[in-house]
């Protein structure tokens, strides 16, 4: 079985990660907390909402509360040994080291660290924590190579502070610093800020062997204490690292859980969409044999429909053949006795106005006094007559049935059924 892959923080998550510890450390969110956890819960919640639960590919890891609080320690024990490096040493021995604001190279810090300034605005009020191994060559060798408890990212952490502000946690204080391990200094002080007592050297001529003595007794301190520590960070991590095979079993005992109840769901829906496409096809099936019947019948009655409306356009127009023949039967029977009446007409007319010209020139002679010529009523109504006639020729009316037939060649009779 492969071993669980390291969790590693990534910039982003650091990035955010530090940004909303100092937000919460500014407004004094955190110091109105009691527990680590209640510190911490608040900054891994939000952590993971901006990154692990928006992406979790890219993000895998859900941070615990736990993980915070060991990065953020790791982030400002980082931060204080560039701090270290960054320190100024005094012009003189003798001056004593202080960590005031001018005795630090700022600037030098971001050619150790990119992110150093942002880190300062966050833990630039930490002190720098006295080590035990600083003074290589001042302690004769006796812890001078003690190492520092350093962890990795995701395992957890038990500090000298033991907590957040800075003490060990023992109630017992340890100074290890530069001045403390060099016994040629007499005029060193040592002042312990957290707990409110000073130690100072009131006499300076108290005898070295005093010095010597307290010297060691802080150095066996130290050695104890970072024993101490060790034992309880070793304790601490041995718990975390069964608690974390204990999560890694129950998630992998969930998620081979989990991929049998996927592989039973994927089956099922499988078999279920198996049969949906069998009784789709079946109904599709069924459903284009009652469109094939359906069509079937409706050509049936188009067919039936066609032929009875061809059979009743034959009878129409039948009929209407017979009509026309019958109506034009009887429009020429009309025409003809129209003639022939019309004819009679202009006959009785033509007469009428000849023998009624003839007695208007007889009159007309008779009052004009010639009547030598007019006694038969002969000699002056022939060149009237003569006009008269010549007239009535062009005019196409004539006497008699001889015009009868030019007379019908401009008539032309419409019928329509």
């Amino acid at each position: 079985m492969m071993p669980p892959r390291r969790k590693k923080w990534t910039e982003a998550e650091e990035k955010t990660l530090i940004n909303r510890y100092g937000e919460m450390f500014a407004n004094g969110t955190l110091a109105k907390m009691r527990t680590r956890e209640k510190k911490f819960k608040p900054v891994a919640c939000y952590v993971n909402s901006v990154h692990h639960m928006q992406d979790p590919v890219s993000f895998p890891w859900s941070w615990t509360w736990k993980d915070v609080s060991t990065k953020v320690q790791n982030m400002r024990h980082q931060y204080l040994l560039v701090k270290q490096k960054i320190k100024k040493q005094p012009k003189n021995s003798s001056e004593p080291e202080c960590d005031d604001l001018h005795d630090f190279d700022w600037m030098e810090g971001l050619s150790h660290w990119s992110n150093f300034l942002r880190y300062k605005e966050v833990f630039g009020d930490v002190g720098i924590e006295p080590t035990v191994g600083t003074n290589e060559g001042k302690n004769d060798g006796y812890l001078g190579e003690c190492p520092q408890i350093l962890t990795r990212e995701g395992e957890f952490r038990t500090d000298f502070d033991g907590g957040e502000d800075g003490g060990l946690g023992l109630g017992i204080d340890y100074d290890g610093g530069e001045g403390e391990g060099d016994c040629k200094n007499d005029n060193d002080a040592v002042q312990d800020v957290d707990d409110g007592f000073v130690l100072e050297d009131l006499d300076s001529n108290r005898s070295s062997s005093r010095k010597k003595s307290r010297v060691w007794k802080k150095k066996a301190w130290g050695f104890v204490i970072k024993q101490l520590c060790r034992l309880r960070d070793m304790e601490a991590r041995n718990e975390q690292h069964q608690e974390e095979r204990e999560r890694e079993m129950q998630r992998r005992k969930n998620q081979w859980e989990e991929v049998e109840r996927e592989w039973e769901k994927k089956l099922k829906e499988r078999e279920n969409a198996r049969e949906e496409v069998a009784r789709s096809r079946e109904e599709l099936r069924r459903g284009r044999a009652r469109e094939w019947d359906a069509m079937e019948r409706e050509s049936a009655e188009r067919e039936s429909r066609r032929e009875d409306e061809s059979h009743e356009e034959r009878e129409w127009e039948e009929r209407m053949n017979r009509r026309r023949l019958e109506w034009s039967k009887r429009i020429d029977e009309r025409l003809s006795h129209h003639r022939a009446e019309m004819n009679q007409l202009q006959a009785r007319i033509i007469h009428e106005q000849q023998s009624l010209t003839s007695h208007f020139l007889g009159l007309v002679s008779q009052w004009t006094g010639h009547t030598t010529g007019f006694s038969d009523h002969t000699g002056a109504s022939n060149p009237y007559l003569q006009v008269m006639q010549n007239l009535h020729h062009v005019n196409g009316i004539v006497h008699g049935d001889t015009v009868v037939d030019d007379g019908n060649q401009d008539d032309q009779f419409i019928v329509d059924g």
